[in-house]
């Protein structure tokens, strides 16, 4: 017995966006047999069908048939905001520690200028020492403090080295190449211009709106939300509707030698099945649904509890927000405060110090009081530099938590554009 095939077929499948699927296929076969029963031989078969199948109830409709894509996107939008989140981080740490060498270049400023007063007082004991106005006793005095103040300035220049060395790290500096062995030069100096900041309510509510891992999370929760109403979605049983519609056509050589209608090659076949004379219809509706169907209930269950979980967590991110701009915003009236109460102390310290150094010149002080005054002057200066630098960093703090950093230094991301 002889019986050979020879099938060519293509098709194609695709999802449609209502939640249903269709495919087309051309099939194509050629049979070659010696059985007397086979009028044509060989046999050339083709037929086009088309199959389609609609959910009306389970997996039915455009947002669960796109979910992935929504959640794709939506997953994209948390990693700029992450971005967006590392790199308002990464600014504010390097303007911080760049304000903290600007404190360490001043603060050795006011180290040497009071080593050079401990100096001049210890040329002016030591002359009158020389001259019997003033015992030995005093001298010593006034060496001892002038080595300890050499001191202070040895470690203040170290910690200069140290914060540049900081700031060169966080900016991603190589420090094998020609700028890492670069001096780093502050251009600004430390300024005290406070400004208005507006009311606290309104920080509070632009903070809200820009903090990207807050948004984050609002994202994050639109995804929970699309799995959830999906998961709603599977509990319902499927009712299909599913239709079909094919066209077909045969020919071939005639083997009984009465005549065929069929008679012809394989394009015979072929046009046959284009023709539309040929074809063959149904159309019909199928249900199915599990008994129990507890896995797709203990799915819901699982999704609508991280997305409850996930509101608790931006419930209390917002709180955490609303507490740091409160902070924030405290802290700036405070540095205020403090500048203004530190050049106060400041004044007065040097008044202190110009009063005491007239009372020794007419022998009425001590070496003792006056490097003591000395030292009070030098802190003072010290304090109101810090507490200039202080403010300046407690502004920057505010536009961290208020998410304003990039915007204040015009710094754009991808996010920021596709905003």
């Amino acid at each position: 017995m002889r019986d050979e095939n020879l099938n060519w077929n293509v098709f194609l499948k695709q999802k449609v966006v209502t939640g249903g699927d269709y495919e087309l296929t051309f099939n194509n076969r050629r049979n070659i047999t010696n059985r007397s029963s086979q009028n044509l031989d060989p046999l050339y078969t083709s037929d086009l069908q088309l199959d389609l199948t609609q959910p009306l109830l389970k997996n039915f409709g455009i947002d669960n048939t796109k979910r992935e894509i929504y959640i794709a996107k939506n997953d994209l939008k948390i990693s700029e905001y992450d971005f967006t989140k590392k790199v308002i981080d990464t600014v504010s740490d390097a303007e911080s520690v760049y304000w903290d060498l600007v404190f360490s270049i001043e603060d050795l400023k006011v180290k040497e200028k009071s080593l050079q007063r401990a100096k001049d007082f210890e040329n002016r004991v030591r002359a009158q020492v020389e001259v019997g106005t003033l015992a030995p006793l005093e001298i010593l005095q006034a060496l001892a403090e002038v080595a300890s103040r050499e001191e202070l300035l040895l470690s203040a220049g170290n910690l200069i080295e140290d914060t540049e060395d900081n700031l060169k790290n966080i900016i991603n500096v190589d420090f094998n190449g020609s700028h890492g062995m670069k001096k780093v030069v502050p251009l600004d100096p430390p300024a005290f211009e406070p400004t208005q900041i507006p009311e606290l309510r309104e920080l509070i509510q632009e903070a809200l709106q820009k903090r990207p891992e807050y948004l984050a999370k609002k994202v994050d929760l639109e995804n929970k939300n699309i799995i959830v109403k999906y998961n709603e979605n599977q509990l319902f049983p499927a009712l299909d509707l599913i239709g079909s519609m094919g066209l077909n056509g045969i020919s071939g050589s005639d083997t009984t030698g009465l005549g065929s209608p069929f008679e012809g090659g394989y394009d015979k076949g072929l046009s046959e099945t284009l023709s539309t004379d040929f074809f063959q219809w149904k159309v019909g509706v199928q249900l199915s649904y599990p008994i129990g169907n507890r896995s797709a209930k203990s799915r819901l269950a699982a999704s609508r509890l991280e997305a409850a979980q996930l509101l608790m967590d931006m419930k209390d991110l917002e709180r955490q927000i609303i507490v740091e701009v409160r902070e924030a915003d405290r802290q700036i009236e405070t540095d205020i405060k403090r500048v203004q109460a530190t050049r106060v102390a400041r004044k007065l310290a040097q008044e202190k110090l110009s009063a005491e150094e007239k009372k020794f010149e007419v022998g009425l002080s001590t070496s003792f009081n006056v490097l003591e005054f000395q030292e009070d002057v030098a802190e003072e200066q010290s304090n109101e530099i810090k507490a200039i630098i202080d403010y300046n960093k407690s502004r920057i703090k505010l536009r961290q938590v208020m998410a304003t950093t990039l915007e204040s230094h015009n710094i754009r991301t991808t996010s920021n554009d596709d905003s």
